[in-house]
């Protein structure tokens, strides 16, 4: 099992034309963003607009989830989709997208080389969940509040990537009430 911790000093944003974005785990380590060379990317952004037009990104598969703010997605000629905090929709990223709402979100994107799923966990303090993975990669985002999983303290910001996963389910306790995120992907 790799094991891979990354507190939240170790992101930096970048700019983008309608807010920023920051990269979290990408796989291969060594691909770009830039040249779209990756099998999977998971970030966070902000919309700073009131509206914007999604980039193109064909050959991907997106998920989006709201972590702050309300969006309404628009995939022209296709379907149109109000999200919330925490809720999600995955859509093709070569569909004609554009939002309406400033939002925070945090997005995984991979391409036909791999599988992924994205779920919230809200917990109070001292409550437990155990997880049930399905996949040998894992990857864990504290939203917020402070969270232990295994011998590891997970603070607001921080990623803890999991690769070879040998378990079926692992636990999350929480110290300080909030929310985690938890993607799971399968590269083929």
């Amino acid at each position: 099992m790799i094991v891979r911790y990354f507190p939240s000093s170790s992101f930096h944003p970048a700019s983008w034309a309608k807010g920023t974005t920051t990269e979290l785990v990408k796989f291969p380590l060594e691909s770009d963003f830039l040249k779209r060379d990756f099998i999977f990317r998971v970030s966070t952004a902000t919309v700073e607009a009131e509206e914007s037009t999604f980039s193109d990104f064909s050959g991907l598969t997106r998920i989006l989830m709201v972590l702050e703010g309300s969006l309404t997605l628009i995939h022209e000629g296709r379907y149109q989709k109000q999200l919330e905090a925490y809720e999600q929709d995955t859509f093709d990223g070569s569909w004609s997208t554009r939002s309406i709402g400033k939002v925070r979100d945090f997005n995984v994107m991979f391409n036909e080389n791999a599988s992924a799923t994205l779920r919230a966990f809200s917990l109070q303090s001292n409550q437990s969940e155990d997880i049930s993975l399905s996949q040998k990669r894992v990857v864990f985002f504290v939203h917020t509040g402070k969270f232990r999983c295994g011998e590891h303290i997970l603070e607001t910001g921080s990623i803890l990537d999991i690769e070879e996963m040998e378990r079926t389910s692992i636990t999350l306790t929480c110290i300080e009430s909030g929310a985690i995120l938890c993607s799971e992907v399968e590269v083929f």
